[in-house]
């Protein structure tokens, strides 16, 4: 590793010396005193010993709120893409090989609940981004205190509501016939907290067969007792989506807004009426009790049910999923010693009905899949306040996976297959120390182990596809990571991290002719990188009589993602650069307030080129991606308005947000729109 990680010590350092900084939260706040949950503990950003981003409601709704993909695409490491409207990847220091849609590898909570199921999968295109508040990313691996997920975790929670009554309501306009709206009612008292939200998200799309449609009703209401804080809450989602498909680079240049086109081989998605259509519901309750002499317990149930049809090129799949879980932990404080006890458990009850697809229509059934998976975690952690600022945590969980996995054939041709499998999940350990130089300034080094089970999905996938069939284990992670954070709130505000990650049995997608996928355990996969995130505050509120306030962000990252060990078949891919990952991000941000109202938000994110199969034969070219936008925001009485007019790929450059990794007959491409606009009005009134 040498002289690359001494080309990425190299990089870190020139930026050190420009000290330029980064938006890594609203630049209106003390981030010092910004609150993450982290590991459970509840503490400032500066005094968490591992890398924790924040994103707090100012900077949620800089966007325009018809995807997450610009606000999570603002942090160092987290990369979001969306190869057509409603059809989402999420990658946290990592590739997105193993996610053909949905997020897998990285957990994700909301309201403090695990909405990832017991078969590893997150919908996360479900989650409608108008009704959250914030956002916090941990990175790397997590499971001492989350379970499975190498990557990381993704914790959401749920718009808090203002003191008294509010309705809001929103329409935001783009290209494609985008449409945005929401109506929200808010209800803030000190013995209860309400959050109710209905909203409407859609569009044509830019290409052919990638239209989207979407309705979502959020439910929050939390009931502050004597000792209790207690919480109900309810999602529940109406999504269609149609997938046009990835294209060769001759047929993304002759026409870039086609769907795949049909092949001898194989019929359009556009003859099949290739999509998604999907109604999701998640009902939970979680409760908080302050025991006494340092006890309190947090305490979560929740269920939910998904029913999901997916006419595709080659078949028709009608999947019926529920899922129900609880999360406990208790903790106990003690001077200058906190510990925490907790376990976490996860059941889903699958069923797969595998029909031809006649242009879009149920055909005759070929087979049905049965599967119930379980994930369970016990884990245990300590934090130990030290002498000289030093704080020491550590942790461990202990981990179970099971799948139950029946196939019940229709058809003559096709086999009964019954497998009970139970992939090797590690114990894994984590431990941290930081180190507080003052009030502003902090160092930390952090040593983590995590896993990731194969999905259902993968399993089944691999099990009807795979030309060489074998069970898949879990991928296992070890990461290493050396930090620095300075936050002061007048001039700098920064994160530095030097992170490295072995990945041991990594899991990586395949694609045969006909589209269909497969999963493959490679030997070891080797990831270092840096992430670098900074704020400049230009201008603190109220300073001058022109400009309110003016803040200038930069983040840039540098990622070394090989194989270290990876055979197939005769070929071996050792020292290739692991498909899907831009060796180099930056994104730049500038956002200006003035004083009688207008506002001007600026963003520019870098990718370099993207290898976009093993062999390192096809890369995707570089790209800058931009956007800006004006507004005018004011206040009468009770009321607030707000309007904006905004451009999307301000340097109309031709990219794919979302790319088929290992994709058979080098269809690669998911053409993004040109430059486009967009515009919105939001309505605030108080009573």
């Amino acid at each position: 590793m040498g002289k690359a990680f001494g080309k990425i010590i190299g990089y870190a350092f020139l930026f050190l010396n420009f000290h330029i900084g980064f938006a890594q939260a609203d630049s209106t706040v003390l981030l010092g005193e910004t609150i993450v949950k982290g590991f459970e503990t509840n503490q400032s950003i500066l005094k968490t010993g591992a890398s924790v981003s924040k994103i707090v409601l100012k900077d949620i709704e800089r966007f325009s709120n018809t995807t997450p993909l610009e606000v999570l695409n603002t942090q160092a490491g987290v990369r979001l893409e969306e190869r057509s409207p409603g059809s989402f990847r999420l990658a946290i220091r990592g590739s997105s090989l193993r996610s053909p849609f949905g997020v897998r590898n990285v957990k994700v909570y909301w309201n403090g609940i695990p909405i990832s199921d017991g078969n590893g999968q997150s919908y996360f295109n479900q989650l409608d981004i108008n009704s959250v508040g914030s956002i916090e990313i941990l990175k790397g691996p997590s499971g001492s205190i989350y379970g499975a997920g190498i990557g990381g975790v993704l914790n959401l929670q749920t718009k808090n509501a203002v003191a008294g009554n509010a309705v809001s309501t929103g329409l935001h306009v783009g290209s494609f016939n985008t449409l945005n709206s929401f109506l929200s009612y808010q209800n803030g008292t000190s013995k209860n907290n309400l959050f109710l939200n209905f909203s409407t998200n859609k569009t044509d799309g830019y290409r052919e067969n990638s239209a989207m449609n979407r309705q979502t009703l959020n439910l929050s209401n939390t009931f502050f007792l004597k000792k209790h804080s207690l919480s109900v809450f309810g999602l529940f989602s109406d999504l269609g989506y149609l997938t046009p498909g990835g294209l060769t680079l001759a047929q993304m240049e002759a026409n870039p807004k086609s769907a795949r086109p049909k092949t001898p081989a194989t019929p359009g998605t556009l003859e099949q009426k290739a999509g998604i259509h999907q109604k999701i519901g998640i009902i939970g309750a979680s409760d908080t009790w302050n025991i006494g002499q340092g006890f309190e317990l947090n305490s979560a149930v929740f269920f939910t049910a998904n029913a999901l049809h997916n006419p595709f090129i080659t078949n028709y799949e009608q999947r019926n999923e529920q899922t129900a879980g609880y999360r406990l932990v208790l903790s106990k404080s003690v001077q200058n010693l906190k510990f925490w006890v907790g376990s976490e458990g996860l059941r889903t009850a699958s069923s797969f009905e595998v029909y031809d697809n006649n242009l879009g229509e149920k055909g005759k059934q070929r087979y049905t899949d049965n599967i119930n998976s379980g994930q369970n975690s016990v884990f245990f952690q300590g934090q130990w306040s030290l002498p000289y600022a030093f704080v020491l945590t550590s942790g461990f969980s202990l981990n179970t996976q099971k799948y139950d996995f029946e196939r019940m054939p229709i058809l003559a041709s096709v086999a009964k297959i019954d497998i009970s499998d139970k992939p090797a999940v590690p114990f894994s350990p984590r431990v941290s120390l930081l180190k507080g130089f003052g009030k502003n300034t902090s160092v930390f080094v952090n040593l983590s182990s995590g896993f990731s089970s194969p999905t259902a999905q993968e399993l089944v996938s691999t099990v009807q596809n795979s030309p060489n069939f074998q069970l898949l284990t879990a991928e296992k992670g070890l990461n290493k990571e050396l930090g620095f954070k300075h936050i002061s709130n007048t001039f700098w505000n920064s994160e530095l991290v030097f992170f490295q990650q072995n990945i041991r049995n990594g899991l990586v997608r395949n694609l045969l002719a006909n589209g269909n996928e497969y999963f493959l355990n490679t030997g070891e996969i080797l990831q270092n990188g840096i992430e670098f995130s900074n704020l400049f505050i230009l201008q603190k509120v109220n300073e001058t009589k022109f400009i309110r306030a003016a803040n200038l962000g930069l983040n840039f990252v540098y990622n070394e993602f090989s194989y270290k060990k990876f055979m197939s078949g005769a070929t071996d891919f050792g020292g290739k650069e692991l498909p899907g990952v831009p060796k180099n991000n930056l994104f730049l941000k500038l956002d200006v307030e003035q004083h009688s109202g207008f506002f001007f938000n600026f963003d520019l994110n870098y990718l370099s080129k993207i290898p976009l199969n093993d062999l390192n034969s096809v890369y995707a070219e570089e790209a800058f991606l931009s956007q800006a936008r004006l507004g005018f925001v004011k206040s009468i009485r009770k009321l607030e308005f707000r309007i904006y007019a905004g451009i999307d790929n301000l340097l109309n450059e031709k990219y794919s947000a979302g790319y088929d990794f290992n994709a058979f007959g080098n269809r690669f491409y998911n053409p993004s729109p040109p430059r486009n606009y967009n515009g919105g009005l939001k309505l605030d009134f108080k009573f």
